[in-house]
């Protein structure tokens, strides 16, 4: 009989530490377990805040654009509705006609205009010049110009000039004395040189003179 107490009596106490291992194995599983959620639920906070990021991004990207195209239809609509002062300037032949702002930018090519590396002007292009200056006295006699100057990006091989710098310089003065030379006030003429610096498309869009009318 005592025996089997005893016998008993062990085998409890097994079945009792059989259970306090599977307790403490439990309550380790139900750590890592609540652990993961924890690096669960941050994971989630965390994407969450991407997204609404992205998406405050996004509206913000979207009201740039809408306001890029209004602006764009702004100057669209005050180009069309000024005829009078932007056909006199389309309708002479190699000068393209735009608005910056509310600037009016009249380019002519400096092929146009000048040989290879040279900064006097073609006898050709004074009839161009000459319309374009008569455009301006009779519509704009008053406002402020600004001739700009303009190279490709090659450097200057065959040429008196130092560099592109220069010969833009060079070529905007030009524009600007025969300018000067068909009644446009000298005092109202500032000269820009840009150089290189603002090349186009190709080497041929990128050699140019702008004259812009400055908007007061």
């Amino acid at each position: 009989m005592m025996r089997r107490n005893v016998t008993m009596a062990i085998a409890g106490l097994a079945v009792g530490i059989s259970m306090l291992g599977c307790n403490n194995s439990m309550k380790t599983e139900n750590d890592l377990l609540k652990t993961e959620n924890e690096e669960l639920r941050m994971q989630y906070k965390e994407a969450t805040a991407a997204l609404q990021a992205a998406d405050e991004d996004l509206t913000r990207s979207q009201g740039e654009l809408r306001n890029a195209q209004n602006e764009n239809q702004t100057l669209q609509t005050a180009l069309d509705t000024r005829p009078e002062t932007i056909n006199i300037f389309e309708n002479i032949a190699g000068v393209d006609v735009e608005l910056r702002d509310k600037d009016l930018a009249l380019t002519v090519a400096s092929d146009l205009l000048f040989n290879s590396g040279s900064a006097s002007l073609k006898k050709s292009a004074k009839g161009t010049l000459s319309n374009v200056a008569s455009a301006l006295n009779s519509t704009y006699p008053n406002q402020s110009i600004v001739i700009m100057g303009y190279t490709d990006t090659d450097k200057i091989s065959k040429s008196n000039f130092k560099s592109n710098w220069h010969l833009a310089f060079d070529r905007a003065w030009s524009v600007r004395d025969y300018l000067v030379s068909n009644g446009v006030n000298k005092d109202r003429i500032a000269i820009e040189s840009w150089g290189p610096t603002k090349p186009l498309s190709t080497k041929a869009a990128s050699r140019r003179v702008d004259i812009v009318v400055v908007d007061e």
